[in-house]
């Protein structure tokens, strides 16, 4: 079953997509967004694995708001302009729906869909087991898989300046790019070396190795700025400031 969002402004064109969509037995209509703004929001919280993107929306651009996720869905573009056929495919696309189409050309939409997302858990589960010949069980994380579209990376954790969690998805931030990975903060909190990483927020793991510089705040609180190419700006609570003081023995 597939979890679906439509993003679509005009009423009677998202409605007639929310009535196929109700009708096909392998999705579940999740919310109708009917612009750009309230579809980054509601695809970040409700995480759908399809959403059926218009590119014309009256705040910004359908295009736009793939920019702003955090959750990376599958995407099927719906426009009735097919200019923008190039750049629907441009960033990865499951397919593109000219308005007005036929029922037939939506369940066709679907099997892609179906299939993309079976090949995607299937190279997940291979590199999952290769990883695992990798490294022992009982060893640290040396390598994490992280999924962009239809590709899979593997960082090396030596690599990752910090990881963080917001609303429920987390993220391996490297010096000027980031992925979202299939581990919590908890479960990389006990396989990382405790060496290395420390939680400083209940939000955040650093790398020790790529801290650029600790600043005193108030109360026993501190500002970290790691080495990447933002010097991102991180903030230690006050409960994890004595541990981690202790920890880089200052």
């Amino acid at each position: 079953m597939l979890t679906v969002l439509v993003v679509e402004d005009e009423a009677p064109a998202g409605e007639r997509l929310c009535s196929l969509i109700e009708e096909h037995p392998d999705l579940e209509l999740l919310f109708l967004c009917a612009t750009g703004n309230d579809a980054i929001e509601q695809i970040n919280e409700k995480k759908p694995n399809l959403v059926f993107l218009d590119i014309h929306l009256p705040d910004i651009s359908g295009l736009d708001v793939l920019k702003l996720l955090v959750h990376q869905p599958q995407i099927i573009f719906t426009t009735a302009y097919d200019k923008y056929a190039i750049n629907a495919f441009e960033h990865n696309a499951v397919d593109f729906l000219l308005k007005p189409f036929s029922k037939d050309r939506f369940e066709h939409a679907i099997q892609k869909t179906i299939d993309r997302t079976k090949t995607s858990d299937d190279l997940n589960l291979q590199i999952q087991n290769i990883i695992g010949h990798w490294q022992q069980p009982d060893s640290f994380l040396v390598r994490i898989p992280a999924k962009l579209g239809d590709r899979i990376f593997i960082l090396k954790t030596d690599e990752i300046i910090f990881f963080q969690s917001k609303d429920k998805v987390v993220s391996a931030h490297r010096h000027d790019d980031y992925f979202i990975i299939n581990y919590t903060l908890d479960e990389l909190q006990n396989r990382l070396d405790s060496q290395h990483f420390g939680r400083i927020h209940r939000a955040t793991i650093v790398n020790f190795n790529h801290i650029y510089t600790i600043e005193p705040l108030f109360s026993g609180t501190y500002l970290m700025k790691m080495k990447d190419k933002n010097r991102t700006e991180l903030n230690v609570s006050r409960n994890a400031g004595k541990g981690i003081r202790e920890r880089l023995g200052w």
